[in-house]
């Protein structure tokens, strides 16, 4: 049966959310939903898309249906009805389409969810404020973190039905999962990363108690979180002096350099994928080692 993964928070090429969706393409899985904001991001996604489904039909085997990436609009912080549509219509309508030559009696299920999605607003991430975080207004530590943490609770919400293994704890092929991505600012203090070292660190908080929620049967659901480098994506111009922040941890790195998108993409396949089926409620570094520099 088609394995099929969804990956939330696709903005750029560059985004760590492509790289996954990539790396999972490359994996064992054979179909992947990503999803964009909103229409500043749709027409660049559309064509990174439909230019990856064009080189996956050229490597594809003529007797092999051909792996897929679908994109699909989904604003997680404000349209409480778009995760409604998303995973109540839209993907189990894809999922039909998809499956439904293969098995008559086909039920729609997801096999992993990658959430990627922070933001802070550059009021508290661009503050030339000498005291950056302790003059984080009450507005900007809720939004950053209600995106960055509470908004894998709630995709969680509405994913379970869909990733849920019906209770079959035997079955570890299966092995459905939910990977976050992170940083090592939610437990070391990283100059100007400011208010989302706090959100980073609520954000693997909530990972651990939704592994001890539904990690157990009935759900068998794996709960992880990938802490990447510092890549120069989309996300990262909203941190001040972000270029230095990277070259001091390229040059304090084990591997003394950076580790690229594809690097941690390949770490989220390995991680959401059935080869991890013992990992739970675990956070995993990809960053050279840096996370182990004693200074």
């Amino acid at each position: 049966m088609q394995r099929t993964a969804l990956v939330v928070g696709v903005a750029t090429q560059r985004s760590i959310a492509w790289s996954s969706a990539l790396a999972l393409l490359r994996g064992e899985f054979d179909h992947v939903i990503v999803t964009y904001q909103n229409e500043r991001f749709q027409k660049s996604v559309e064509r990174m898309v439909s230019d990856e489904n064009d080189h996956l039909k050229t490597i594809c085997k003529p007797a092999n249906t051909p792996k897929l990436i679908s994109c699909l609009p989904c604003n997680v912080i404000e349209k409480e009805a778009d995760l409604h549509s998303l995973f109540d219509e839209r993907i189990p309508s894809l999922l039909h389409e998809r499956n439904q030559d293969i098995c008559d009696s086909y039920i729609p299920k997801l096999d992993a969810m990658i959430h990627s999605i922070a933001f802070a607003p550059t009021s508290s991430m661009k503050s030339t404020n000498e005291l950056p975080l302790l003059h984080t207004t009450h507005e900007d530590f809720d939004i950053a973190h209600s995106i960055s943490a509470h908004s894998l609770l709630n995709l969680s919400k509405h994913a379970l039905p869909l990733l849920t293994c019906q209770g079959d704890d035997e079955d570890v092929s299966r092995s459905p999962s939910i990977t976050a991505l992170t940083y090592l600012g939610s437990s070391r203090t990283v100059r100007n990363y400011n208010v989302m070292g706090p959100a980073k660190a609520s954000l693997e908080a909530c990972m651990r108690g939704l592994a001890l929620e539904i990690s157990p049967p009935p759900h068998c659901i794996r709960v992880n979180a990938v802490s990447a480098g510092p890549i120069n994506s989309l996300a990262a111009r909203g941190i001040r002096d972000f270029n230095e922040m990277r070259k001091e941890a390229r040059e304090n790195s084990f591997l003394k350099r950076s580790v690229t998108g594809e690097e941690v993409g390949n770490m989220v396949e390995f991680v959401a994928g059935s080869r991890a089926s013992g990992v739970t409620g675990q956070v995993l570094f990809c960053d050279g080692g840096y996370s182990s520099f004693g200074g």
